[in-house]
């Protein structure tokens, strides 16, 4: 029989044999040690590292680049002097015509005037009043939302046209509340050109900005 002596020394060697196997051999993955499946825990260190998915946003980028241009027009005319400036920023294959040139793609356009009115609600009546005169056809309200631009509270309505050489067309109208009268800014387009052009218009309301004179004086007006 073997002597306690060299049960103990057998016993030693073992352990001594043990331990020398765990120093060279690889650490063990750490997800044993949390309690989760390998698989679970390389699928978490893969989402860890894949691109975060980020909310569209208009950017200075968006609004203004290399092929753009700036494109003024102005509110208040026969109300105070000097008017109020309002400018947006347009690609710079897009012109601003009066009339309107109903051939091109985008249309842009600060008309009509809406110098007698001093609300938002007065601004976007009279303007879908105005509206065949100035443009030509119908136009409706399919939605809107109170908004600010440049600091100013504002209404912007999307419309439906029926235009009388085009056909039906779309539109994005601003209406822009001002110290002196309420300034308006269009996109319009033809419905089948929306995918094009769609995208531009909301750039060109997203950058529009008013400039009021510091100093300026009221003009008599038999109106208002």
């Amino acid at each position: 029989m073997m002597s306690n002596r060299s049960k103990f020394a057998s016993l030693l060697a073992v352990l001594t044999a043990s331990y020398a196997l765990t120093c060279v051999s690889p650490a063990q993955d750490s997800s044993q040690d949390s309690g989760q499946p390998l698989g679970d825990v390389v699928r978490h260190q893969h989402d860890d590292h894949q691109p975060k998915k980020a909310k569209r946003v208009l950017s200075d980028e968006d609004v203004g680049g290399p092929h753009t241009w700036e494109v003024t027009g102005y509110a208040a005319t026969t109300v105070i002097i000097p008017a109020i400036r309002i400018t947006g920023m347009v690609p710079d294959t897009v012109p601003i015509r009066t009339p309107p040139d109903f051939k091109q793609k985008m249309i842009v356009s600060f008309a009509p005037s809406l110098d007698s009115c001093f609300d938002l609600s007065c601004a976007e009546s009279t303007y879908l009043h105005l509206f065949r005169g100035v443009f030509g056809g119908t136009a409706k309200v399919l939605f809107e939302s109170d908004d600010s631009i440049d600091g100013n509270p504002a209404r912007v309505a999307h419309l439906e046209i029926v235009h009388d050489e085009r056909g039906k067309m779309l539109a994005t109208v601003a209406f822009i509340q001002t110290p002196a009268s309420v300034a308006s800014a269009t996109c319009m387009y033809k419905l089948a050109d929306a995918p094009d052009v769609e995208t531009d218009c909301e750039k060109f309301v997203a950058s529009l900005q008013l400039h009021v004179p510091e100093k300026y004086i009221y003009v008599k007006h038999p109106n208002y």
